[in-house]
């Protein structure tokens, strides 16, 4: 019988071919979540509900930290209802908001700042193409980069 036959410790090609899977459906996947979340953007900030309710998971979750780092700052609001109401008024426009589609922690998500200064930064994760959870970072204040929010 041969070695690998009988079970050799020869390492397998799978863990590393898994790897190159999943980093090359991250890569193919980001340009969609970031078109994702424009689009919920745009039905938030336009006050769409239809369209909004259409981009959110059944189970969807909004998580709203105030940024305190106290377990009473954080708010999660569940499920497509409610999450429509919460996000349109996150994102309604008003006179000195502005609401920029960015990085947040390496992934599609937004800033929303007043008069040049950073309020708030939003996170989105999917679930397939639907929105599963959506993080709103309030006052990041221990922000120190784009692309990283500290807990």
């Amino acid at each position: 019988m041969s070695a690998i036959a009988q079970g050799s410790s020869r390492p397998t090609l799978r863990p590393a071919l898994a790897r190159f899977g999943w980093a090359t459906w991250e890569w193919l996947a980001m340009p969609l979540h970031y078109r994702a979340v424009h689009r919920l953007h745009v039905a938030a900030e336009t006050g769409d509900r239809a369209r909004l309710s259409a981009l959110l998971a059944p189970t969807v979750s909004v998580v709203v930290d105030s940024g305190t780092g106290v377990a009473s700052g954080v708010r999660v609001i569940q499920g497509v209802a409610d999450a429509t109401v919460v996000l349109e008024h996150g994102f309604k426009r008003m006179d000195g908001v502005l609401v920029d589609e960015r990085s947040v922690n390496n992934q599609a998500g937004l800033i929303i700042s007043r008069a040049g200064a950073p309020i708030a930064s939003v996170a989105v994760d999917f679930t397939g193409r639907l929105v599963s959870t959506v993080w709103v970072r309030l006052d990041p204040a221990g922000r120190r980069h784009w692309n990283t929010v500290y807990a």
